[in-house]
């Protein structure tokens, strides 16, 4: 049987170590430069899930990069406004406008430096 809890989520990128700083400032984590190595590298402890795992595709001479043009993952945040604003410092590209998407369910669509979508969710009661 397929279980529904998410184990993990794959984000491609073009350059491992950039991709691990930009998402490691974003999500509060230091980087972890030992794991860099590998071609891939997960942002959380390997007890937490889902994992999110940035990969390069180093391993892969024939893969070609594409970024994901619709959100790969959302990130839950208490704030929305203040989190939008972080994410404007941080660099992150087409960052859109909050959005109410259903009564008590707004979001922010944006890409991370590689063109990847990613979607960041405030809900509230």
């Amino acid at each position: 049987m397929i279980s529904t809890v998410v184990d993990g989520v794959f984000i491609h990128v073009r350059d491992l170590r950039a991709a691990a700083e930009w998402y490691g400032a974003l999500l509060g984590r230091p980087l972890k430069p030992d794991e860099l190595e590998r071609g891939y590298y997960t942002l959380n402890e390997p007890d937490q899930r889902p994992w999110i795992t940035l990969d390069d595709h180093s391993n892969d001479a024939a893969f070609q990069f594409a970024p994901a043009p619709h959100p790969v993952l959302s990130l839950l945040t208490d704030d929305l406004k203040a989190a939008r604003a972080r994410l404007v410092k941080l660099g992150a590209r087409r960052v859109g406008p909050v959005r109410e998407v259903h009564p008590g369910l707004s979001c922010v669509t944006f890409h991370d430096p590689d063109g990847n979508a990613l979607m960041l969710v405030e809900r509230r009661a």
